[in-house]
């Protein structure tokens, strides 16, 4: 145990605990809160009191006796009394104050109790309009993306419109289709009808017996023809390659057949002689007429003249 501290009169006393750096920041902060003069008046009022009810032997004897000492005690209790009274006054006060001064600190708790519930309303308000303002922007968007596809969709005809121009192509389609046949018939046709007057020409130049003419092809070639027309052109006409017989072959396989008699044939060499002549030239005259005949119908008929596909 520590030794007791001595006190002012020399005696032995209990030892003052020392104040912590808190407990003397609270007594400072309160001295200068609190105002202690009233309280150091009110003090003085009371020893003024006590000294004047209870006077001791070293206090002087009033010069006016006991009603004197008697006037001083009722003075001296007045005051204190006054002082008193003021000073419960001051107290009343400070209680008024304090007690305003926690209706402020409850007040101001309440509001802002009740600007952090605005405050949280509000921002879920803000979040709401956030995500309206968003979807607003989105169907504006598509809205205006609507609108230029309704605009280009009205450029365009209707669905009525569309399908009858379809059966109109369709319609016209048949009609080429049945058109392009026919051309293509009426040509073979006219192939055809071409093949049997070239044949007809070949049979002819053949039969008019003229040396000087010969069924050798015509340098103007024929149009290849396709299917049946083709075959039967091949067929019906003679071929390049085969010989054809002349006149002078034809009497040396008579003379090889049969040998006349050598004065027969000088017998009548003067008499037929100019018979022949006249039959040989109308037979020239008459082929070369067909032939000229043929070559200008080959050169100017439109069945010779080959088809156009396009």
């Amino acid at each position: 145990m520590p030794a007791d501290k001595p006190t002012l009169n020399g005696a032995k006393g209990l030892a003052i605990p020392t104040l912590t750096p808190e407990e003397e920041d609270q007594i400072v902060h309160a001295r200068i809160t609190n105002e202690e003069r009233p309280l150091k008046r009110v003090l003085k009022r009371f020893h003024q009191y006590t000294n004047a009810a209870h006077p001791t032997a070293l206090s002087l004897p009033s010069p006016n006796g006991p009603t004197g000492l008697n006037g001083s005690v009722e003075d001296a209790r007045e005051a204190f009394l006054v002082e008193l009274a003021s000073f419960q006054l001051l107290l009343k006060k400070s209680a008024m104050i304090c007690e305003a001064e926690a209706r402020q600190v409850e007040e101001y708790q309440r509001e802002k109790q009740r600007i952090d519930l605005e405050h949280n309303t509000l921002r879920g308000q803000i979040e709401q309009l956030k995500t309206a303002l968003d979807e607003a922007q989105v169907t504006r968007k598509r809205k205006i993306e609507y609108d230029l596809i309704a605009e280009k969709v009205n450029t365009l005809p209707s669905r009525e419109e569309l399908e009858r121009s379809i059966e109109d192509l369709e319609n016209d389609l048949v009609t080429i289709h049945d058109e392009h046949e026919s051309q293509t018939r009426a040509i073979q046709s006219q192939k055809v009808a071409l093949d049997s007057i070239i044949t007809d020409l070949g049979s002819l130049r053949f039969i008019s017996g003229d040396p000087t003419t010969s069924l050798a092809p015509s340098q103007r070639g024929t149009p290849a023809l396709d299917g049946e027309g083709a075959e039967d052109l091949e067929t019906s006409q003679p071929s390049a390659d085969t010989p054809v017989p002349s006149k002078g072959d034809e009497k040396e396989e008579g003379e090889e057949g049969e040998e006349n008699p050598p004065e027969a044939e000088t017998n009548g060499d003067i008499e037929m002689g100019e018979v022949e002549e006249d039959t040989r030239s109308s037979r020239t005259r008459k082929a070369r007429e067909e032939l000229e005949e043929g070559e200008a119908t080959d050169a100017s008929s439109e069945l010779s003249e080959p088809p156009d596909d396009t």
